[in-house]
C-alpha cells in the first residue's frame, strides 16, 4: 500500500481546511487545541472459511473533536463526505459507521468514523 497515511491527512487538510496540521496518527495529546483529528491505519482481518482464507477486511477509523457538539457533528459530516468513496492504492473506501462522545474532564465533543477500504 502507498503511504496511507499522507494521502489521508492531505485529503482531509484539502476537504476540511480547519484541520491543517491538526490531524495526527494514533493517540492525541491532551493539550492540542480543538478541532483536531485522529486516525489509526487500515488494519486487515482475515476473512476465514471452512477452505481457509477466503481474503481480508480492511478498515480505518478517523475521529473528529471540537469543543461544541454542533461543530464535531459538522467535523464528522464533512470527513465521511470527504472519505466515501476516496481512493487509496486502487481501492475505494466505504463508510460503515460512526459513534459519538463527549469528555467531561476536557469539555470536548468527538465522534469515530469507521471506514472499510474495498
Amino acid at each position: 500500500m502507498t503511504d496511507f497515511k499522507k494521502q489521508l491527512i492531505a485529503l482531509l487538510e484539502r476537504e476540511i481546511p480547519e484541520l491543517a496540521d491538526k490531524i495526527q496518527a494514533g493517540a492525541v495529546d491532551a493539550r492540542t487545541p480543538a478541532p483536531f483529528a485522529a486516525f489509526i491505519t487500515p488494519e486487515e482481518t482475515p476473512v476465514r472459511t471452512l477452505h481457509g482464507i477466503a481474503g481480508y477486511r480492511t478498515m480505518f477509523e478517523v475521529a473528529v473533536y471540537d469543543g461544541r457538539f454542533a461543530e464535531a457533528e459538522r467535523l464528522k459530516h464533512r470527513a465521511i463526505a470527504a472519505l466515501e468513496g476516496a481512493e487509496f492504492d486502487g481501492k475505494r473506501s466505504r463508510f460503515v459507521s460512526s459513534a459519538t462522545e463527549y469528555y467531561a474532564d476536557y469539555d470536548l465533543h468527538g465522534a469515530t468514523m469507521t471506514f472499510r477500504i474495498i
